[in-house]
């Protein structure tokens, strides 16, 4: 995925970096709370996996029109911002997301 350049594009990679592992957190303390069965509260646990997947979901819509179009078979009929809901969840653009946001890839027309 292209991030876009300038202060935009290292802005929305600094939310995915915070918002990535917010939402891994959330998930693996609720999975560790339900498999233990301590009786302690999951709230914090549910709050950070929603605060994490909403900022995801609107990164996606707006990063969307930033993906490159690839069709194959799974991805022909996807919009953009449905392609960049799945890099985005599943982690894919972490690594650069932090070179945008450490500036060695600003402009959105460099090679991955």
């Amino acid at each position: 995925m292209n991030w876009p350049a300038g202060v935009l594009g290292r802005a929305l990679a600094a939310v995915y970096l915070v918002a990535c592992p917010v939402l891994y957190v959330g998930v693996v303390w609720t999975l560790i709370g339900q498999l233990t069965g301590d009786g302690t509260p999951q709230t914090p646990a549910i709050v950070l996996f929603l605060v994490g997947a909403l900022l995801i979901i609107g990164l996606s819509f707006v990063l969307g029109r930033w993906v490159p179009e690839r069709r194959n078979k799974l991805t022909k009929n996807m919009r953009g911002s449905q392609l960049a809901y799945f890099r985005l969840g599943l982690g894919f653009e972490l690594w650069r997301a932090w070179r945008v946001v450490r500036g060695e890839r600003a402009a959105a027309g460099e090679p991955n």
